[in-house]
């Protein structure tokens, strides 16, 4: 059977449901071969995560949020994203984030949570009774996923990246209604598009002219919104939101526990340049959830946010309330 034949409905569903439950490691591999020759297409990879999603042990919450990057960037900068949905979670954005330990360093979400003392331990009334408590709640993806586990070793037997690379990000099972999808170039931002479109989502997609996956604090970012079944485009450009200019050394290092505290710092508002950089990131997040029509504003309003000392309370919150729950 030709993976085009499958696109879109029940064949693809059999397909995978079959490859996931009743196939050797081989089988995986040869599956995960088709795929790309038919080019990963952005259809194709929707109906993928769609799928997986519903195969997760947790489900869906109406009106969450999320900010996700595809990583691989290699700036070693801070988890901005997860720095960034704790500010927005803080400011009344319902946020049921998505990750994973980082797989080539300590330095994923999860590793940040982690760090926290995060309990990732739940069930669905758990997850539904955090994002209730404290707006906030994360989802460990293997933990709740198995299908990506299940694909571990025949995606080692392709030496290339499969349709596997692109699903993190938009496989999170609280199939959160408004994303915020950070990647490395334009090319991947396409297939994100249009799942955002194809599921009748709200949210952008951003790639930083400087190859960061999110929202730089000193290139320009290109931004493609989507609202209502519409996609438009818009540039971010730092200087003229945040002023002065932040230079990688600043919100970067290599060693994870450095990189945690200077998160830490700049969530608490003791490190400024941190601050900013969460705060434009946090600032484009309030946008497409529709709690600011402008970007200057929201950034604004998020940095305040932080510098109040509201959002290291806040945190401290999730904690105790993930604990509890």
């Amino acid at each position: 059977m030709r993976t085009e034949s499958w696109i879109g409905g029940y064949q693809l569903k059999s397909a995978i449901d079959s490859i996931l439950d009743n196939s050797t490691d081989e089988q995986k591999a040869e599956f995960l071969r088709q795929i790309n020759e038919s080019g990963n297409t952005p259809s194709i990879v929707g109906e993928l995560a769609n799928i997986i999603k519903k195969r997760a042990t947790l489900s869906k919450i109406q009106g969450v949020s999320d900010i996700v990057g595809t990583g691989g960037d290699s700036k070693n900068t801070i988890n901005v994203s997860t720095a960034a949905a704790l500010v927005v979670s803080a400011m009344g954005v319902k946020v049921a984030k998505h990750g994973n330990f980082g797989a080539t360093s300590n330095k994923g979400s999860a590793d940040f949570l982690n760090f926290l003392g995060y309990n990732f331990q739940m069930d669905q009334a758990a997850l539904e009774k955090r994002i209730r408590d404290s707006s906030f709640a994360f989802i460990l993806a293997p933990k709740y996923n198995d299908s990506f586990a299940k694909f571990a070793r025949a995606r080692k037997m392709i030496p290339a990246k499969t349709a596997f690379n692109y699903l993190g990000p938009i496989t999170n099972p609280a199939d959160p209604d408004v994303l915020m999808l950070g990647v490395t170039h334009e090319e991947i931002s396409k297939i994100y598009v249009e799942f955002i479109l194809y599921n009748n989502k709200r949210g952008c997609v951003i790639y930083s002219e400087d190859g960061m996956d999110e929202v730089s604090p000193y290139s320009n970012t290109n931004v493609v919104l989507i609202s209502k079944g519409k996609a438009r485009k818009m540039v971010i450009r730092p200087k003229e939101i945040i002023g002065e200019k932040i230079g990688l050394e600043h919100i970067s290092s290599l060693d994870p526990e450095t990189s945690f505290s200077l998160a830490m710092e700049g969530l608490a508002g003791a490190n400024t340049n941190v601050a900013r950089y969460i705060a434009i990131n946090a600032a484009l997040s309030l946008v497409i959830n529709g709690k600011s029509s402008d970007i200057i504003e929201a950034y604004r309003s998020a940095l305040e946010t932080i510098l109040s000392g509201i959002v290291h309370q806040h945190i401290q919150k999730v904690v105790e309330v993930a604990v509890d729950a």
